[in-house]
């Protein structure tokens, strides 16, 4: 079996998993908004659900439009992806493994769209205290740095883009 393929299946089905099984684990654990200090001023565990893109990015937009966009996007990104995959030399190991990894993420948070309507999102890395105030609706930074709240799934697609980056500059070098 060539390289290429051996990172597609072993990898993608290992962030799937990993996304999936800690996903699960929030939904049962912890309430819908409920934080959990791990580094306090730092980092949480939380759980918060992202109807949105990336960033929330359109999660105000109307439901009749959002659902289907989002999987017509999912569905034209991943036919892209097998395509680019199958024109991958079988020894190309940086560019397997972030297919691999962005097959695996996209995957999962497909997954929890088509089972939950939603994305769960768990962590949540911020500088500053989390506090929660009705008026801003739910829980905020006293000090106003926080990234979004993210996953597994998430994590694996932001390693595949670092390593697109890097790929490219490599391609370029060479």
């Amino acid at each position: 079996m060539p390289t290429k393929y051996k990172y597609l299946f072993t990898i993608a089905p290992l962030i799937i998993i990993a996304d999936q099984v800690t996903k699960w684990l929030v939904v049962q654990r912890l309430s819908l908004g409920e934080a959990i200090p791990i580094i306090p001023v730092f980092f949480d565990l939380v759980h918060f659900r992202n109807t949105g893109a990336a960033f929330g990015m359109l999660a105000g937009s109307h439901e009749g439009f959002r659902v289907p966009f989002f999987f017509i996007m999912a569905a034209i990104a991943f036919l892209f992806l097998i395509s680019y995959f199958r024109s991958l030399r079988a020894d190309d190991h940086l560019q397997s493994l972030t297919l691999a990894l962005l097959f695996g993420g996209i995957i999962g948070n497909v997954i929890d769209r088509i089972r939950l309507g939603s994305v769960v999102d768990f962590l949540c890395f911020h500088l500053g205290d989390r506090v929660f105030d009705m008026t801003m609706g739910g829980y905020h930074i006293s000090f106003p740095l926080e990234w979004p709240a993210f996953n597994v799934a998430d994590s694996a697609i932001s390693v595949a883009m670092v390593l697109l980056i890097i790929s490219s500059f490599r391609r370029k070098t060479t």
